[in-house]
């Protein structure tokens, strides 16, 4: 079951270009941020607005709640929670890139920072898979 889980929670980041993320921590706590994001296995990087509510609330609190879907329930989709860790500038380039493979679109319009998000705990529903109450997948790092 859990090679499966896996699987499917690759095929919702591949299927949804945007995450939510809820932080606090900050004086403006909670707060949920919409952001593009791509991955790499289970993974999840992004860039966060340098100085934005997220961020402020990020530098105080890197433990992050998230949610990928597509806002319909009859469509797969997971939440989860984990850390947020901000990386190096110099991870900037490895980070767009894999945003632009994803979305070859994909832009910037403000300072940004680079970030990864490791989930400790997905909880993954699926309608067609008849995953109701959702699949729950623990990572170990």
């Amino acid at each position: 079951m859990e090679t499966e889980i896996k699987e499917k929670i690759k095929e919702i980041f591949k299927n949804n270009d945007a995450i939510t993320i809820a932080t606090t921590g900050g004086k403006l706590s909670p707060w949920i941020l919409s952001a593009y994001f791509a991955s790499e296995e289970l993974k999840i990087y992004l860039f966060i607005d340098t100085d934005g509510k997220s961020m402020e609330n990020l530098r105080s609190n890197n433990k992050v709640a998230i949610a990928v879907s597509k806002n319909d329930a009859m469509q797969d989709f997971l939440q989860g929670y984990g850390t947020l860790e901000i990386l190096d500038d110099s991870d900037e380039n490895f980070v767009r890139d894999l945003l632009i493979k994803k979305m070859p679109w994909f832009k910037t319009y403000t300072p940004v920072t680079p970030v990864r998000i490791d989930i400790e705990k997905f909880y993954v529903s699926s309608f067609e898979s008849k995953w109701f109450p959702a699949r729950e997948l623990k990572i170990k790092y």
